[in-house]
């Protein structure tokens, strides 16, 4: 029996108030670890409050054998600290650190955390157990140590080694859930793993983009143990593209309408809008399951803009989604990208002409963000269009890339046009009675109100 010691590192602008959700990485380590009989702990630093002090004197406390870090590229400011925090008050102690940042660079990552021992590269479920296990860095495939990159680990493709995760190791109510929210709490599944589709600016240093499924039966499984077990009243479905098989999706939920869980939970999750994989009859069967909100990455609403990041996607087909779903009496949420290569004036006007004409009940609307190991960030820096270079200044909160056309300043602008025409909107809908979910959410959940409030106050800070 070894102790382990997980952790999610904060973001790096420190504007986050709670995290949606559990890492799943963790908690999927933690789970199958404690399986084993190991003693786990599992710490989240924004949503525990945290920092690295916390940590160290955790290290002090629990006497970890390995401290693992899950590492996204807006969390290299925390992680660096908390690596080198655990080295100072225990030096024996070995460090490992996995994700999409360190998988996205390999040996690279080396380069920036010199306080680790072991990065494991890719799906690392599989390299992190050996590395508990004993066994020698050289002898696990898919990590890197000392220079040494063993070679790229194979894929899973039966996925049935996922366990039913054991969220006793977290504290659940520290986690707001993504929004917008149906029910609390909430919690998400991954379905299945990879994606085929080719965007430029998507990292898929984890999964690939081989797309892979677990059993329909699983699936049910884990959202009937999520709400006996922890009754969790809202299931976000967070695959790339849940409607992709479609004789596997529509098993998924007619399980869920045969085991009644349709009735004890309700659902959203992300569909790709293309024609031949969305149809009425499709949205009115996750209608019938429980769903309420589906997932659409618009992105662009110029044609030029969607094919130069080879979103595989036509403007007809976005409008065709959107009206199926919205005629299926599901809600909506768009997902907009400002600063794509070749974005210009025009573009970003076509965009939002696209958007009063779909009209989403909700949007996500960030800037290009060129995360390593994409060809966007290969474009920009071969550009010279990063205006900023370093990690970790990167998040949510800032404007990385200019474009041709466009500066920081004029990107900037064009985010918070968007994003107070679009909350200028949700307010009226919400006066006019049009957005009864959120009422409802709110009714349901008082502590979601505080939550939106919080979002409304730090939406526009770009």
């Amino acid at each position: 029996m070894k102790r382990i010691l997980l952790v999610s590192p904060c973001e790096n602008d420190g504007l986050k108030g709670l995290d949606t959700y559990p890492s799943g990485a963790l908690v999927l380590m933690g789970t199958m670890l404690v399986n084993k009989g190991h003693e786990v702990k599992i710490v989240h630093m924004t949503s525990d409050r945290t920092d690295v002090d916390g940590i160290q004197a955790i290290v002090r406390s629990f006497r970890p054998d390995i401290v693992g870090v899950t590492v996204n590229t807006f969390q290299t400011k925390a992680a660096k600290r908390v690596t080198a925090g655990v080295k100072a008050v225990s030096p024996d102690t070995m460090v490992v650190i996995g994700g999409p940042h360190p998988s996205a660079l390999g040996l690279a990552i080396f380069r920036d955390f010199s306080h680790v021992d072991v990065a494991v590269i890719g799906e690392g479920e599989h390299a992190f157990m050996e590395l508990v296990d004993g066994t020698n860095p050289r002898d696990v495939r898919g990590v890197c140590y000392q220079g040494v990159f063993t070679g790229p680990a194979e894929l899973a493709h039966d996925l049935s080694f996922i366990p039913l995760p054991n969220l006793g190791l977290v504290d659940l109510h520290r986690f707001s859930g993504a929004d917008p929210l149906g029910a609390y709490p909430s919690m998400f599944i991954m379905a299945s793993r990879g994606c085929p589709f080719g965007c430029t600016f998507c990292n898929k240093s984890i999964f690939g983009r081989t797309a892979r499924f677990r059993t329909p039966e699983a699936v049910v499984a884990e959202v009937e143990w999520l709400h006996r077990q922890y009754g969790i009243r809202e299931i976000y479905f967070q695959d790339d593209t849940f409607n992709l098989n479609r004789a596997w999706a529509t098993r998924v939920l007619q399980l869920i309408i045969d085991s009644g869980l349709n009735k004890r939970i309700v659902y959203k999750t992300s569909f790709r809008a293309n024609r031949n994989l969305i149809d009425e009859d499709l949205l009115q069967l996750a209608k019938k399951a429980g769903v309420w909100l589906v997932f659409y990455g618009v992105e662009s609403g110029n044609q030029a803009m969607l094919d130069r990041m080879q979103k595989g996607l036509t403007l007809d087909e976005i409008r065709r989604a959107f009206a199926l779903t919205h005629r299926a009496g599901l809600k909506t949420i768009g997902a907009f990208i400002v600063g794509l290569p070749g974005e210009t004036e025009a573009t970003f006007e076509d965009t939002l002409k696209l958007w009063a004409e779909i009209r989403p009940h909700f949007i996500g609307c960030g800037a290009a963000i060129p995360f390593p190991g994409t060809e966007l960030d290969e474009e920009v820096t071969r550009k010279g269009h990063k205006v900023i270079s370093d990690y970790d200044e990167y998040s949510l909160s800032k404007v990385v890339v200019r474009t041709d056309a466009l500066t920081v300043d004029q990107l900037r602008n064009m985010l918070l046009r968007f994003r107070r025409l679009f909350m200028r909107n949700l307010v009226m809908d919400i006066l006019r009675f049009r957005t009864t979910g959120f009422l409802l959410m709110v009714l349901r959940s008082p502590q979601y109100f505080w939550y939106m409030l919080r979002r409304v106050v730090t939406y526009f800070r770009v």
